[in-house]
């Protein structure tokens, strides 16, 4: 009997040391998740600005609509270049890990050519931080860390 509430005691203590890593993980894992999820959106709206031969934007501050912290809106062109009239595509935001924060240098908007206005997104959490660099190009590159 007692060997077995040694046994016991000795996996609660294991258990309690492997909470704190577990959770280290799964903030990195959503993070890094994050990071990539906002890539393959700046991908995909400079793929439907050529496409569709319009401006996409990958809006996070004076959006078309609402977008609260930790959120960010794709949005089009529905103008001309002289006088746009920018829309959310898909009507809604797009919304990131509750502990992931967002930020940007400027908004990424491309042109129906797929060049870009340089930008880079920041996202943090309490384990680390990402990039999303977009060049003029049109390249869309994430580093962990800072992409300088």
């Amino acid at each position: 009997m007692f060997e077995l509430l040694l046994v016991a005691l000795l996996v609660a203590i294991l258990g309690m040391m492997a909470v704190p890593l577990v959770t280290s993980v799964a903030q990195q894992l959503r993070l890094r998740g994050a990071a990539w999820q906002v890539a393959g959106d700046l991908r995909l709206a400079r793929q439907r600005a050529v496409t569709l031969r319009t401006r996409m934007r990958v809006c996070l501050a004076s959006c078309a609509i609402s977008v609260p912290s930790g959120t960010y809106s794709v949005e089009i062109d529905r103008g001309t270049p002289s006088s746009p009239n920018w829309a959310s595509e898909a009507g809604t935001i797009v919304k990131l890990p509750r502990d992931v924060n967002i930020s940007a240098s400027a908004t990424a908007t491309f042109a129906s050519t797929g060049m870009a206005s340089g930008c880079t997104f920041t996202l943090t959490n309490a384990v680390g931080t990402f990039q999303i660099a977009v060049n003029p190009a049109g390249q869309v590159r994430v580093c962990r860390g800072s992409c300088s």
